[in-house]
């Protein structure tokens, strides 16, 4: 299927999901407009001619999570948004878990890096773990100093040396070098990738109804504004759920922790994580979801034991009027606050 024939295809399901929010509720937009959808970041209506690539700020596939952790292209952003909080927090994301890759020794894992001997010689190198652990060493010639290159390859000694871990097995040569541990990944910006991956889920699976709360608002501004420290509490559970709970979910209790719970997973070609990141319900009280998650989850010895969590991931349908809203519904007979856009 062609960009454009995708792009489409995804417009009309939106678009068909926000007219029924429009003739059922009281949203309110700044504009007239009919058959057309908005973009989940900035909230901007857009129309079907803004798929086309020639429009200065057009509609663009949305890989989330991003297609180099498995993500897959189910959603719309605008040109603008994409650029502004996509690329820099996506690298920082995928260089930031491959480096945890391997520093936890994962199968599969490569990191390129310097090798400095006891002369001071310095080689650049590639560094993997295969399947079985074993930890293997490219040395670049072409990205090395000629002399240092040299004087490293004749710091080699021979003789037998036990291997470490292999009862009875020798090795006939070895090298003394160190190796600098990979530190490059931007932690900070990389969280705000995941907490932009969690938001376009709920996006993905409720559809607009998702957008109408107003304590997101602030979740939006941080993920358009990654360089800035506009939510500084956790927002993200530190736990392997289920299986089950990978989507949409709701922590029911602790009252004080109810919220959107969605769970997605991240691959490498080291591994699977998991990740669950936590959004504010629609209403008033939910506001404060990070700081309790703070106080409560973070704090707590008990973790996330006493949490209570229902799924909502197969129940949801945003191409089906009646499920668009009985979803939105959920928070224990309260009605969704409807921002006016």
């Amino acid at each position: 299927m062609s960009n454009l024939k995708k792009k489409k295809k995804i417009f009309e399901a939106y678009s068909q999901n926000l007219e029924w929010i429009k003739d059922k509720t009281n949203v309110k937009f700044d504009i007239e407009f009919d058959h057309g959808i908005l973009c989940p970041l900035c909230l901007k209506v857009f129309l079907e001619k803004d798929l086309i690539p020639s429009k200065n700020n057009h509609l663009t596939l949305e890989h989330n999570p991003p297609k180099s952790l498995g993500g897959r292209d189910n959603i719309l952003t605008c040109k603008d948004c994409n650029n502004k909080s996509g690329h820099k927090t996506d690298v920082e994301l995928l260089t930031y878990l491959l480096e945890q890759d391997f520093k936890n020794f994962s199968s599969n894992s490569k990191h390129r890096t310097k090798l400095s001997n006891e002369n001071g010689s310095k080689v650049t190198a590639d560094v993997s773990f295969d399947q079985d652990g074993r930890m293997i060493f490219n040395l670049h010639s072409k990205y090395s100093n000629p002399k240092d290159y040299k004087d490293f390859i004749n710091s080699e000694k021979k003789g037998f040396f036990p291997i470490e871990g292999e009862l009875g097995k020798f090795a006939t040569s070895k090298f003394h070098f160190n190796m600098k541990a990979p530190d490059k990944g931007d932690m900070r910006l990389a969280s705000i990738a995941l907490l932009k991956i969690g938001y376009l889920l709920g996006f993905e699976k409720y559809g607009h109804i998702f957008l109408f709360n107003q304590n997101l608002d602030k979740v939006r501004e941080q993920i358009l504004n990654p360089e800035m420290d506009i939510i500084t509490d956790p927002f993200w559970i530190n736990y392997e759920f289920p299986e089950m709970y990978v989507g949409v979910n709701i922590i029911t209790k602790p009252l004080e922790l109810n919220c959107f719970l969605n769970t997605f997973i991240l691959k490498t070609k080291s591994r699977n994580t998991q990740i669950s990141i936590a959004l504010p319900g629609y209403n008033k009280e939910d506001s404060i979801i990070y700081e309790n998650i703070k106080k409560i989850l973070c704090s707590s010895k008990n973790g996330t034991a006493n949490l209570e969590i229902t799924t909502l991931d197969p129940f949801l349908d945003l191409k089906d009027e009646e499920r668009v809203f009985s979803s939105a519904l959920f928070w224990e007979n309260k009605k969704p606050v409807y921002n006016t856009i």
